[in-house]
């Protein structure tokens, strides 16, 4: 009877934390982020920049958040960082300003940073402890990123609709009440079972990490590093495209429907990563999500607003399988008494390349226009894929 009860709440656990997750990037406001943003002043230069310091505070939270959720276990991390997620959602009702935009931002930050690397962690932890088979635990990171961009495309119909038939702040307060919810689920979890780190010797378990992901074998440094790098070539996209749609005419009421349908796309490629893995082959995988992102910022350029709008397709197409190939590569090779700290030191390179880089893409935009930075971006992504892909 005890055990069935503990397996009952241990698959529980999945559930909740796969909803948690959910209402996590459930943002409202992000389809029409940089129309928001910039009607509170900002240039682009300075919404990129905004991103950079997101980029920036996750950068010197991550590590220490999955190091933190290792240590002390997985549900007091995710409980702290639901508290963020709600204060954070709940300052953009007042934010105005670049100052007041980016409380919001760094308290979001701390949240994705407590939350990222716990989650997934959480998730593979319980899954084992059900002595679930090697393939129900590699799906684990499919489902997951099935559940964020499925919250996205949700999110995005959500906007219009508010747009359509009411307003941006009715958005906004939507989204400050949504933002509680991960807090309500994270305090329902169980810790399952696994090994921790030990608590004493922090700087000697760092390093034990450091040294076992870059010296177990070439294939985990060049896992680490696409995740690192190659995870730009789709970001970008994202904070160029609405800017895109209002170069072209498009009405902002279009934007979440638009944004829903990149989304769901985003979450049908993750949830059938591993289906064209194991049809295709890893190499001719690799092949198209190192070359699709060029080939739509390509077709961002030359073609209309409805060619433009399939070429964007390829972003999320190539993001949803890429991310879940390369997390599993990554979560299958770790042992799980630091998984969660791998997959933040993943984050916190990505962070840290846009924090460097995210600026200029903005400054090219101002200065250049759209055409030259979509040039620009197609060629780092080419040099990208040959190096490294």
């Amino acid at each position: 009877m005890v055990r069935l009860q503990t397996e009952n709440r241990l698959t529980r656990n999945l559930r909740t934390t796969l909803t948690l997750a959910f209402f996590q990037v459930f943002l409202v406001i992000m389809p029409v982020a940089v129309p928001f943003f910039q009607s509170k002043g900002l240039s682009m230069q300075e919404v990129f920049s905004l991103q950079a310091l997101f980029a920036f505070a996750v950068l010197i939270t991550e590590v220490p958040s999955g190091y933190v959720a290792d240590l002390i276990g997985r549900r007091q991390t995710l409980i702290v960082g639901a508290i963020f997620a709600g204060c954070g959602n709940s300052l953009l009702v007042v934010a105005d300003g670049f100052w007041g935009l980016a409380a919001f931002e760094l308290a979001l930050a701390i949240s994705y940073s407590l939350i990222s690397g716990a989650d997934i962690a959480i998730l593979y932890d319980t899954e084992v402890a059900l002595k679930r088979g090697e393939h129900q635990q590699r799906q684990v990171v499919g489902r997951l990123y099935a559940v964020r961009t499925l919250s996205e495309a949700a999110a995005a119909v959500t906007c219009s609709l508010l747009l359509l038939f009411w307003s941006m702040d009715l958005a906004v307060h939507v989204q400050a009440v949504v933002g509680w919810m991960p807090l309500l689920l994270a305090l329902g979890l169980v810790e399952p079972p696994g090994e921790r780190l030990e608590a004493s010797g922090h700087w000697q378990n760092m390093w034990r990490i450091c040294r076992y992901l870059v010296g177990h074998s070439r294939v985990m440094v060049l896992i680490l590093l696409a995740l690192c790098i190659w995870s730009l070539t789709t970001f970008y996209a994202v904070w160029l495209l609405q800017k895109l749609w209002a170069l072209q005419g498009l009405d902002i009421s279009h934007f979440g429907y638009l944004w829903a349908i990149l989304s769901l796309a985003a979450a049908l490629a993750g949830r059938w990563a591993h289906v064209a893995e194991e049809r295709l082959g890893t190499s001719r995988v690799l092949v198209f999500i190192g070359l699709a992102p060029m080939l739509g910022y390509v077709g961002l350029d030359l073609l209309g607003p409805v060619g433009a709008f399939a070429a964007s397709l390829t972003f999320w197409v190539a993001r949803g399988v890429g991310l879940v190939i390369l997390r599993d590569a990554l979560n299958s090779r770790v042992p799980g008494e630091y998984r969660a700290t791998a997959n933040s030191l993943a984050s916190f390179g990505f962070r840290g390349a846009f924090v460097i880089t995210g600026p200029w893409v903005g400054y090219a935009f101002d200065l250049w226009g759209m055409s030259t930075t979509l040039w620009l971006l197609a060629s780092g992504t080419l040099v990208i894929f040959v190096v490294l892909i």
